[in-house]
């Protein structure tokens, strides 16, 4: 079997500082988001139960570093499977108006808090649907994104069906574990997160195109 092609490339501070000026600009619809989140997170397990506002704010500016990178830049259509709590989905949704965005989860009561919150915010560009990502059809190239949910082998095993162009892993460095199995080579470039703070210590963005 051939070898991955696998290249690690570190993220600058400056990144990190145009992301804060990214969510200064949009500070008061991620205020929104993140309230209506905290809220329906009481009554549906949306993201870990007692996680704190900051640790929220965080996982946010992380979902947004995506957007600094050329894939993500070059693309209008996304797929974010296991979106959960709407990550990393909502918050490039809400900063990035002109990308459509549609965001897919198993469980039921989560998509349908998803869409009050998106309706709430008045989100043009973002669709939701429930059901396994193996049932999921659309039209088109896109881009899979996956915050945490899936491992790299099983979505790839789980989207044969789909015209992906290139997934996208929020991951840690050390991934390589997940590529066992997998009969094609893979084109694969990680992006160290290491230069943030603590929060990113040994977390990085994984992408993934066909070889």
């Amino acid at each position: 079997m051939e070898q991955h092609n696998i290249i690690r490339k570190s993220v600058p501070r400056e990144t990190f500082a145009q992301i804060d000026g990214l969510i200064d600009k949009f500070r008061d619809e991620l205020e929104f988001y993140l309230d209506k989140l905290l809220w329906w997170n009481e009554r549906v397990n949306l993201v870990s139960r007692g996680v704190s506002r900051e640790t929220i704010w965080e996982h946010i500016r992380h979902s947004l570093l995506l957007s600094k990178l050329q894939p993500f830049q070059e693309s209008k259509l996304f797929l974010d499977a296991g979106t959960g709590g709407g990550l990393p989905g909502i918050p490039l949704a809400i900063t990035h108006p002109d990308k459509h965005f549609v965001l897919n989860d198993l469980v039921t009561k989560k998509c349908l808090a998803m869409k009050q919150i998106a309706r709430e915010l008045g989100l043009k560009n973002i669709g939701i649907v429930d059901g396994s990502i193996e049932d999921l059809h659309h039209e088109g190239e896109c881009i899979l994104i996956s915050k945490h949910a899936f491992k790299i082998d099983n979505l790839i095993e789980m989207t044969g069906h789909l015209s992906w162009e290139k997934m996208v892993f929020y991951k840690g460095l050390n991934f390589e574990d997940e590529l066992q199995g997998l009969p094609k080579p893979l084109n694969i470039t990680c992006f160290d997160l290491s230069n943030g703070s603590n929060f990113y210590s040994g977390k990085a963005i994984i992408i993934i195109g066909k070889s």
